[in-house]
């Protein structure tokens, strides 16, 4: 069984038994996502390809929504496109990755500016794992 820490409020959550908890199947997979897209892009010098370049994007720039969402979008499909490859290769190195945490297809990418500060992004993910479960993934991102 495939496993990775648990991440809360970017720290390692410790369960009741005083153990850094784990998460696993589709909590693991969510995790994944969040992981990938709130990596900038290159911020990993040794992956330079993993992460996503919608905070550098679209933070700091006053572009018109129907734009945001568009390139958005398309930034966070390629991201979550690279999620799937390296899920794939991860198979064909013999690593465990259960059927609850593969993303069989991505069915919905959807991003919208907060009226009210648009500096803020509300993100809504549906992925479909290899297990036949859709995976929902919300979240937002700010320039903080």
């Amino acid at each position: 069984m495939s496993f990775d820490l648990r991440i809360v409020g970017r720290d390692l959550a410790i369960g009741s038994n005083g153990d850094v908890s784990t998460v696993e199947n589709s909590d693991k997979l969510i995790q994944d996502i969040l992981k990938m897209v709130s990596t900038p892009l290159g911020g990993n010098p040794f992956y330079p390809w993993y992460g996503c370049p919608i905070s550098r994007t679209l933070i700091g720039y006053a572009y018109e929504d129907t734009f945001v969402q568009s390139i958005a979008s398309q930034q966070l499909q390629t991201s979550l496109e690279t999620l799937q490859r390296l899920q794939k290769e991860q198979l064909k190195k013999d690593q465990i990755v259960t059927p609850q945490e593969q993303i069989s297809a991505i069915q919905n990418v959807y991003i919208e500016r907060n009226a009210i500060d648009p500096r803020f992004y509300s993100i809504s993910v549906t992925v479909l794992t290899k297990a036949f479960k859709q995976v929902p993934v919300t979240f937002s991102i700010s320039p903080f």
